[in-house]
């Protein structure tokens, strides 16, 4: 068990809902959140097992409910944590 800062790094991040986020974008996000060095990370159910580094579970449960919470599949993250863009209102680069 880690802490997600720990499993998150120092760059730009952007989670999906058990889904991989990258999947979400379309090629031009895609190659701009390239262009900042962004990770992009699955988040899986508690019940489920991740398949590779690029995957984490939710094993407080705590992840998952926030995102559904507001209707986002994926969110992406900045370096602070702040939440730079979310799916349901777009998943862009910020300026």
């Amino acid at each position: 068990m880690a802490r997600l800062d720990d499993l998150l790094g120092h760059g730009f991040v952007l989670l999906g809902d058990d889904v991989d986020p990258a999947t979400l974008l379309t090629p031009e996000e895609k190659t701009g959140w390239d262009a900042l060095g962004a990770r992009y990370l699955a988040v899986r159910p508690k019940t489920a097992y991740t398949q590779g580094p690029e995957e984490l579970v939710d094993l407080d449960e705590v992840l998952l409910p926030w995102l559904r919470r507001y209707g986002a599949r994926a969110v992406a993250l900045r370096p602070d944590r702040f939440v730079a863009a979310a799916d349901a209102s777009g998943l862009a680069v910020p300026a």
